[in-house]
C-alpha cells in the first residue's frame, strides 16, 4: 500500500512541477513541446532549425528578435514569424 502511495505522490509532485514556467522549459527539452500551451509545434522548431544549418544560436537569435518586437505573441507564433522571414528571404 505503501508503495502504491509513495508512486502516487511521486507522479502528482511530477505533473505540479510539469505546470511551472520552469517545469514547462524542462518538457519543452525534453521532446514534449506539442503539449505545452503555446509552445512551438516540435515541427516548426525543426523546421526553423533545419533552416539555420543547425545553428541553434541562429535560431535562437532569429526567435529572439520576434519576441523583442512583439512582446505580446507566443512561442508559436515567434516561431511561425521567423520562418516566414526565413521564407522570405530564400524567395528573394
Amino acid at each position: 500500500m505503501s508503495l502504491w502511495l509513495l508512486a502516487f505522490a511521486v507522479i502528482f509532485t511530477v505533473f505540479v512541477f510539469a505546470t511551472t514556467e520552469r517545469g514547462q522549459e524542462l518538457v519543452k527539452r525534453l521532446g514534449f513541446r506539442d503539449y505545452v500551451k503555446d509552445a512551438a509545434p516540435a515541427e516548426d522548431v525543426r523546421f526553423l532549425l533545419e533552416a539555420c544549418d543547425g545553428d541553434r544560436a541562429e535560431l535562437e537569435r532569429r526567435v529572439a528578435v520576434e519576441r523583442d518586437r512583439y512582446p505580446d505573441l507566443t512561442e508559436a507564433e515567434h516561431f511561425r514569424r521567423a520562418i516566414r522571414k526565413v521564407l522570405a528571404e530564400r524567395d528573394g
